[in-house]
């Protein structure tokens, strides 16, 4: 159980050295090695696939860098953004096809509007405009 604490409290540290990943693997050694004490009655070659992620994580910091404190919630935000939501508006026929051309549109919508703030076309109301020029 320590081991799984250890490994859990270092994959949670802000910045990931190489020491860290030296601990991290360390840990996952010797988790890997007691974690028999968890499930006594099953085939010892049987990885929850939990427990198989955590093989992976110290060499994906490796090739990828570490997560540095960055959020996940990020890049499930823009997930949900980018692929979720298009999802959900299609008609699920076709729906990669739809997905794309809805993430093009929402582009171009998110260009038009930060041009139109540039040119102070966004600014007040078409009313308050119309109303000025006539006098009102």
């Amino acid at each position: 159980m320590h081991a799984l604490l250890e490994f859990c409290y270092l994959m949670h540290c802000s910045t990931i050295i190489n020491t860290t990943l030296i601990a991290i693997n360390d840990a996952l050694e010797h988790f890997h090695q007691y974690c028999k004490v968890f499930y006594p009655d099953i085939v010892s070659t049987f990885l929850l696939h939990c427990q198989h992620a955590m093989t992976h994580y110290p060499d994906l910091i490796h090739l990828f860098d570490a997560p540095n404190g960055s959020c996940s919630s990020i890049t499930e935000s823009k997930h949900i953004k980018a692929v979720k939501q298009p999802y959900r508006w299609s008609n699920h026929h076709n729906a990669l096809r739809q997905m794309l051309i809805t993430n093009q549109q929402l582009d171009k919508l998110a260009q038009c509007h930060i041009d139109f703030n540039q040119c102070k076309m966004l600014n007040g109301m078409c009313v308050s405009y119309v109303l000025k020029d006539s006098g009102r």
